[in-house]
């Protein structure tokens, strides 16, 4: 029972159980709805058959009907055999405007009360209804058909003929049709339902694929999602790809920048240990003073370094405008005392589509070069590439601008272009590792490609 449970919750919980459940819930009742409807449309027209045989049986009797004073007059035998037999389930009846019954025929006599049959009262001339009436002393209902007739020239003579039948051949009818209904629908439903569980496996195979590529990923077997999916699955396993491929990345960053971190600490602690503070106290000091502040260096560039994200591309993309404005407000604030003209040309529509923090370095960085070295005017422009995936960022400035061979220089680790100014020298390094970790491409623009964008100062483009 414990193991029979189990199973019954983990098909519960399948995405193919839920699917299947709620398929054949909705296919039991559509049947269920759709029988009672080919019933009752069955039945409402063995009703309007019945209708019309009775009537035929009430022109059978006006057309042997003799008008006898204010009475009518019906021979003793009539064409219609069932009217001449006693209990052949089949009466006729003919009443007066005021409800007696003036005459009925032979098939009636085996019941005593008939003139206390629950009839309506008597109807008007082309009057005529159908409906079910309950005999007294008989279990079984009879279908009435009752038409108002008028009599004589002037219409001075009104009857009502009734006719009755037993219903029970008209309930077995139903019944059976019932029955046939039914065993036919269960059939379907059967065949529907196993052509239904054969759609969902089929449908639901590609996820049972994808389900068995991250196995066999998990297990060794491949580095990503190997295998053909339908066009509505490309999107999900690029995306796990691309978070696989980003998390294999930075744990490999995390392990060399650990490395890098352990082997460039070497160099200070062993000039640290080697320090003869008896002999040369000064000496010594400022000598720890600067190892001290080396390994400082060190430290905070090897943070930055690790800090440095990966792409992540099925992020939401992240308005780049009101960022950028941020950025320039706040270097304004540090840089009060010199005026810089700063222009962005940025539209309210440009997305960056990965990490917000990676954004904000890049461009914390370029900016600030832009404000320490420029000559007082920074044109930022940024714009979506032409897919609406990739993104422009072109940053001008009036400065001196660097030559290729010290471009080659500032882009490595703790090399500065001034060396009296304060700071470590990584800015562009980790705008380099950003923009080669998102498959970027980072690069000087020459003059004559600067167009509207020359400032006679550096000029930078970042391809992400």
């Amino acid at each position: 029972m414990p193991r029979a449970r189990i199973s019954l919750s983990r098909w519960w919980h399948s995405l193919s159980g839920r699917l299947s459940l709620v398929a054949t819930l909705v296919l039991l009742v559509f049947l269920a709805v759709l029988s009672g409807v080919l019933e009752r449309a069955y039945r409402t027209s063995l009703d309007e058959a019945k209708a019309r045989e009775l009537q035929l049986h009430i022109y059978t009797l006006l057309a042997v009907a003799e008008p006898d004073g204010d009475t009518l007059h019906l021979p003793l035998n009539l064409p219609e055999q069932r009217f001449n037999q006693p209990d052949s389930g089949l009466i006729g009846a003919v009443m007066d405007a005021r409800g007696r019954v003036i005459w009925r025929s032979q098939s009636a006599l085996s019941l005593p009360n008939f003139s206390a049959l629950p009839l309506p009262l008597p109807l008007r001339q082309g009057q005529q209804v159908f409906a079910e009436v309950q005999l007294p002393d008989l279990d079984t209902p009879y279908t009435s058909f009752r038409q108002g007739i008028a009599w004589g020239l002037e219409n001075e003579l009104q009857f009502t003929f009734v006719i009755l039948e037993d219903a029970a051949p008209l309930y077995a009818q139903v019944n059976q049709f019932s029955g046939t209904l039914w065993r036919w629908l269960g059939i379907g439903a059967l065949a529907l339902i196993a052509v239904q569980l054969l759609v969902l496996r089929w449908g639901l195979a590609p996820l049972r694929e994808v389900a068995r590529a991250l196995k066999e990923m998990q297990q060794g077997g491949s580095d990503t999602l190997q295998g053909r999916f339908p066009r509505e699955l490309v999107p999900l396993t690029d995306n796990l790809n691309l978070l696989i491929e980003n998390e294999r990345r930075q744990r490999e960053k995390t392990r060399h920048t650990l490395g890098d971190l352990a082997h460039s600490l070497k160099t200070p602690l062993a000039v640290l240990k080697g320090l003869d503070t008896k002999t040369d106290p000064q000496s010594a000091q400022a000598a720890l003073a600067e190892q001290v502040q080396r390994m400082d260096s060190i430290i905070s560039y090897q943070l930055k370094r690790a800090v440095a994200t990966s792409p992540k591309s099925i992020l939401r993309g992240v308005k780049v405008q009101p960022l950028a404005e941020k950025i320039l407000s706040a270097l304004d604030k540090v840089y009060r005392g010199k005026s810089v003209d700063a222009e962005l040309l940025c539209d309210d529509s440009v997305l960056f589509y990965g990490d917000e923090g990676d954004l904000m370095e890049m461009l914390g960085n370029l900016l600030d070069n832009g404000y320490k070295y420029g000559g007082g005017r920074l044109l930022v422009k940024i714009e979506n590439t032409a897919d609406q995936r990739g993104l422009e960022i072109l940053v001008s400035d009036n400065g001196p601008g660097l030559s290729e061979t010290q471009w080659r220089q500032v882009v490595q680790r703790g090399v500065r272009a001034d060396q009296q100014q304060q700071g470590q020298g990584i800015g562009l390094a980790v705008v380099v590792d950003i923009v080669e970790s998102y498959h970027g491409k980072i690069a000087t623009v020459p003059p004559e490609e600067r167009g509207d964008a020359d400032l006679g100062g550096l000029s930078l483009r970042i391809s992400l």
